[in-house]
């Protein structure tokens, strides 16, 4: 695996503890921000491994998924553009208390997260 592939990895494993720690606290806005920033790390570990270009500094989930060249349809087509735009309202305070009300709410963001986080760490294992 190449060191730069390990340092997005590392990083993606650290978010995806503090979406962990911020759930567990009920922190929902930090809760959000860190599942869609782990998941965001994991795919750009993956351009990195196996992509010709670096990873492009954005924070789209779907436009990443398409240029790792990975098919979403494996894990059931998770809408990775509500996690997107959902992180976009976790970075400001009015956005997220109008969004962000309860961790029912939020669980089917976080679920997203943990099952991109887990199918391209299993990827990243075994291509």
């Amino acid at each position: 695996m190449k060191k730069e592939t390990e340092v997005w990895l590392s990083i993606a494993k650290e978010d995806y503890k503090n979406m962990h720690a911020m759930e567990e606290s009920q922190s929902l806005r930090g809760a959000v921000l860190f599942a869609q920033q782990c998941a965001e790390k994991i795919i750009k570990a993956y351009i990195t491994e196996y992509g010709t270009q670096p990873p492009r500094k954005i924070h789209h989930l779907e436009k990443l998924v398409e240029d790792a060249r990975l098919d979403v349809r494996e894990i059931g087509n998770p809408p990775l553009a509500d996690l997107s735009k959902a992180y976009g309202w976790a970075r400001y305070p009015d956005l997220s208390n109008s969004h962000f009300k309860s961790m029912a709410e939020i669980e089917p963001l976080l679920s997203i997260a943990k099952q991109v986080y887990s199918w391209v760490s299993i990827k990243l294992r075994t291509v």
